[in-house]
């Protein structure tokens, strides 16, 4: 997934420990746009796990060049419609991403083929 935040374009971008911090705001300030491709298969919790909100960007990791990892988190929510109850926690994830002269970003989300 490639994308563009408007806080990126057109900056001169030096990349490091400084840029990992920097990454972190602008993922937070636009984690609305991109929650619904970061959430992963929840089919490890159950078939019915659901996601169910409070995404936030956890931490931005500098790996090197220009290589980043995003440690995220959001909650799930199982509701047993027959019983009644709900069940409920939180996932934790990473994603590593790229970013480019330019300012755009590419994920590189693990891919598993069934």
């Amino acid at each position: 997934m490639k994308i563009q935040f408007p806080e990126l374009q057109g900056k001169s971008i030096t990349h490091g420990e400084a840029m990992a911090e920097s990454l972190k705001s602008v993922m937070a300030l636009h984690l609305t746009e991109v929650e619904q491709s970061f959430v992963q298969d929840l089919s490890h919790i159950s078939q019915a796990a659901i996601f169910s909100g409070g995404m936030t960007v956890d931490e931005v990791i500098y790996i090197k060049d220009n290589l980043y990892r995003c440690d995220y988190s959001y909650n799930w929510q199982i509701a047993w419609t027959c019983s009644g109850t709900k069940e409920a926690g939180r996932v934790k994830e990473k994603v590593r991403f790229t970013v480019g002269d330019n300012g755009d970003i590419e994920f590189k989300f693990l891919k598993l083929d069934a």
